[in-house]
């Protein structure tokens, strides 16, 4: 099981056994890289070891508050911190953590197991029970290596994956498979670990103030203090740190702040397109010239079809974001220059900078009135026809709710959908929505701005942003740190009114307020363009549509039974005609699905040798990831 994990820690590896549970684990050393922070560690003559995936960025104030107590360390990493920590506190330690983590703990003389995940989910943790064991691992693809482990595909995850383009955290593509949500632990005996109890120990709070204000002179002096403190915690690390850096309002406040740190400055990375809709490498250049970073660019070219098979291996289930691949190369080439990096990663969920949160508020009259005239909305979307973007948008305007804001970017029942599936998954496509709209009918009656912030908080951000840049980084052996999810930052922002984070035209005001004080005037004021990839240019090339042909409609797509032959042929061809609607996304999505089967679906897995080498090899990296596996 750890071996298989080895790219997420090629520096060192640990064993630790007793009665009734094991622990392994795979380390990249980035704090105190000497044996003394080897895993998994263990306290007080042997009664506590902890397997830790992560990083505390506190560990220096928290380290002083248990000297202060009369601890004395061995070592200085945060994992040694973590432990005589939750040795002294137990779960009452959770709070005062701010980091990303996935951990377990074993108190041997109690006999009970705890494992724990950070609060907005940036680290990974799935479990499986059965047999009267739990099993657990930072990625699904250890798990399958539990003996007898079964590989039975649930049905219902695929059509909710071909829905949303990934899988919500209550779904896992294996049957028996399951994730540790985000600010939850999992507590048990290791006597009878099938009975372990799943509770939450956070939870988020957005401010129902609809207040409409630019914020005072000391609120923009607040926010700035705590960015700064952010990007410096964050920076702590016996190895190198760089800034990932888009041309884009967060990030190049990330780097501005970083180059004002005293110590080395960091190195920025851009990943560029050669398409020029999709490059953001000239706001890039610019913001790092501001700054005074140095800076590299790293080319995607379209031969990026060609890493299907490798995206799908190290993303264990099937994950249908399109801007994995850039986020994949970036990281690639990251590992060749750096350690840790910092991203612009959480600032749209925070400072509400999504295209559909403005659109929602600059559209409100007329998604109050589509309530009204829902259900006819919907009649006259079926008379259009199905591959139509009036059907779409016709569909997702008379959506019930105001579920148009929750579905701005993609409709969940897409008409396309019962197109290209299989006719035995369309049954499954009327509920494959139904994590999305279970959130959202979380906040039902509230501002739709809330609304839409708390569904990203508890859907997007954990199930698919923060699921690719775990992936992609830890693939090729880099740590990706984000200052804008600072807990602290989080909360702050959550406690501001809805209507000082935007106005119906741009998201992101309180950014933009501090932006005009660190970066260019045309980044500060620039549009938000995201991470894109021009899917819909690759595949009416040549070679994208015989990629499609080869593995859709070829012999082992057509039998996975998955989608159906003639439905993806009829949205090709829609496709290629440049006509009307575009299929890209829709396309990319079942590309990663059928590059997934081939990987994991079967016991004989043709690239895990391939890869498995790769990712072996002791690359520059960095994260200390906790390949957590127990068999209590």
């Amino acid at each position: 099981m750890a071996d298989l994990l080895r790219h997420r820690g090629p520096d060192d590896a640990g064993v630790a056994q007793g009665e009734g549970w094991g622990l392994g684990f795979r380390r990249l050393a980035i704090l105190d890289l000497s044996p003394n922070g080897h895993q998994p560690m263990s306290y007080g003559n042997g009664r506590f070891h902890l397997a830790f995936n992560g990083e505390i960025y506190n560990h220096v104030e928290l380290r002083r508050d248990l000297e202060a107590e009369g601890e004395r360390f061995r070592g200085g990493s945060d994992t040694e911190v973590l432990l005589r920590l939750l040795a002294r506190r137990g779960e009452a330690a959770l709070p005062m953590l701010n980091g990303m983590f996935a951990f377990a703990l074993i108190d041997t003389e109690r006999r009970t197991f705890l494992l724990a995940r950070d609060r907005l989910g940036v680290k990974p943790l799935y479990y499986a029970t059965g047999g009267g064991s739990l099993r657990f691992a930072s990625e699904p693809k250890a798990m399958l290596a539990w003996p007898g482990e079964r590989r039975e595909i649930d049905d219902a995850a695929v059509a909710r994956y071909l829905a949303l383009g990934y899988l919500p955290g209550e779904s896992a593509i294996f049957r028996g498979h399951a994730k540790l949500p985000p600010a939850h632990v999992l507590a048990g005996s290791l006597d009878d670990p099938s009975a372990a109890r799943l509770r939450p120990y956070w939870d988020l709070s957005l401010s129902d103030d609809p207040t409409r204000r630019p914020l005072s002179p000391g609120e923009t002096e607040e926010l700035e203090h705590l960015l700064r403190d952010a990007v410096r915690i964050r920076l702590r690390s016996d190895v190198p740190v760089g800034v990932f850096l888009s041309g884009g309002l967060d990030s190049g406040l990330v780097a501005a702040c970083a180059a004002d740190v005293p110590g080395p400055r960091p190195l920025a990375l851009t990943v560029g397109f050669a398409e020029g809709e999709a490059n953001e490498t000239d706001l890039a250049a610019a913001t790092a010239r501001h700054v005074g970073l140095d800076h590299r660019v790293v080319a995607q070219k379209p031969d990026g079809l060609d890493r299907l098979d490798e995206l799908a291996w190290f993303f264990d289930e099937p994950f249908g974001d399109p801007s994995a691949l850039p986020t994949f190369t970036l990281c690639e080439a990251a590992a060749t220059v750096g350690r840790v990096f910092l991203s612009g990663d959480g600032g749209d969920e925070a400072f509400a900078g999504y295209r559909r949160y403005v659109e929602a508020l600059r559209h409100r009259r007329v998604i109050d009135a589509a309530q009204f005239v829902g259900p006819t909305l919907r009649r006259v979307a079926g008379l259009a026809p199905a591959l139509s973007p009036l059907r779409a948008r016709l569909a997702k305007l008379g959506l019930p709710d105001r579920g148009c804001a929750a579905a701005f970017d993609d409709l969940p029942a897409d008409p396309a959908l019962a197109a290209v599936a299989h006719p035995r998954l369309r049954p499954l496509l009327a509920e494959a929505g139904a994590p999305l709209w279970a959130r959202w009918a979380r906040s039902r009656g509230r501002a739709t701005i809330l609304r839409q912030q708390d569904l990203d908080y508890r859907l997007y951000l954990p199930d698919d942003v923060l699921v690719k840049v775990d992936r992609a980084s830890m693939a090729h052996s880099v740590e990706v740190r984000s200052p804008l999810l600072d807990i602290r930052l989080v909360e702050w922002a959550a406690r501001l009114p809805r209507g000082a984070l935007l106005d119906a035209h741009e998201g992101k005001l309180p950014l933009r307020a501090l932006g005009r004080r660190l970066l260019p005037t045309a980044v500060e004021r620039g549009a938000k363009r995201g991470f894109g990839v021009p899917l819909d240019a690759w595949f009416r090339e040549a070679k994208g549509q015989a990629l499609v042909r080869e593995r859709l409609l070829g012999a082992h797509g057509t039998d996975l039974g998955h989608w159906d032959r003639r439905g993806v042929g009829r949205i090709l061809d829609v496709h290629g005609s440049g006509a009307g609607r575009g299929f890209g996304v829709l396309l990319w999505r079942l590309l990663m699905l059928e590059a997934w089967t081939r990987q994991h679906a079967a016991r004989t897995r043709p690239a895990e040798a391939r890869h498995g080498e790769r990712a072996g090899r002791p690359a520059p990296g960095c994260t200390r990831a906790h390949a957590g596996q127990a068999s209590f």
